[in-house]
């Protein structure tokens, strides 16, 4: 039977029990609809894709970018798609995972780990699936393979979103600077590829959808690291 200190103990950690249980169920509520909004887009997105390989949307933002390019704007998006492509996040990623090690987060760096592998494998698959030709690339830009979902859109947001939630839920950033890495670098990235005329605006957005499914995975991934990092320090402590 349960001593009167520890009924007391029990008493006084109520309220701190129930906070984690409620923050760890709004946790995996926002990622499990994050990663159900995110399949939805890329199925929506696919079956366009695949019933017209062109769409109203797709040719009227080429329309506006082949009207509206300039010469300093057209190598800002040359920079930000060599900075931005899956070679230099991947080596971001793993060097995020290196700092996680060093200041003793082990499990956390796994998802850190995962973001660039689970990315690579989603784009080259998908690009087979729908073998989906580029546009002709007003900038010069010769690209080899195909186009949709764009692999420097699934890349980004699949690895800065991952990190930034990683690092943010590790108090290692604040939620401006995670909004900054998660939401604002992929997003110029993905934009860099429309306006160098190397992806149609729906490869882009396929590309963001499925990164960000790669990222909720991430996030699922470190949430249940906590809960059973939390689950051992709790029996430890009662032991």
């Amino acid at each position: 039977m349960p001593s009167s200190e520890d009924s007391i103990i029990s008493a006084e950690r109520g309220p701190e029990l129930r906070s984690g249980r409620d923050h760890l169920l709004r946790n995996w509520t926002a990622i499990i609809a994050l990663a159900v909004i995110a399949v939805l887009a890329f199925a929506a997105l696919g079956a366009e894709v695949v019933e017209r390989q062109t769409s109203a949307l797709d040719l009227g933002v080429r329309a506006w970018v082949r009207a509206n390019q300039s010469s300093s704007v057209v190598r800002l998006s040359q920079a930000l798609s060599t900075y931005g492509s899956v070679t230099p996040l991947a080596c971001v990623a793993i060097v995020a995972a290196l700092y996680l090690l060093y200041r003793r987060r082990y499990l956390a760096a796994l998802p850190a780990l995962m973001a660039p592998a689970l990315g690579v494998l989603a784009y080259v698959t998908l690009k087979n699936i729908f073998a989906r030709a580029r546009p002709s690339a007003l900038a010069q830009v010769v690209e080899g393979t195909y186009s949709f979902p764009s692999a420097h859109a699934t890349s980004s947001s699949a690895i800065c979103c991952t990190l930034a939630y990683v690092f943010w839920r590790e108090h290692l950033v604040n939620g401006v600077v995670a909004l900054l890495i998660g939401v604002v670098l992929p997003l110029l990235v993905g934009l860099s590829r429309i306006y160098l005329d190397v992806h149609w605006i729906t490869d882009v957005l396929g590309g963001w959808s499925a990164g960000v499914l790669v990222a909720a995975l991430g996030a699922a991934l470190y949430n249940s690291i906590r809960h059973v990092q939390a689950g051992r320090q709790s029996t430890g402590e009662g032991a």
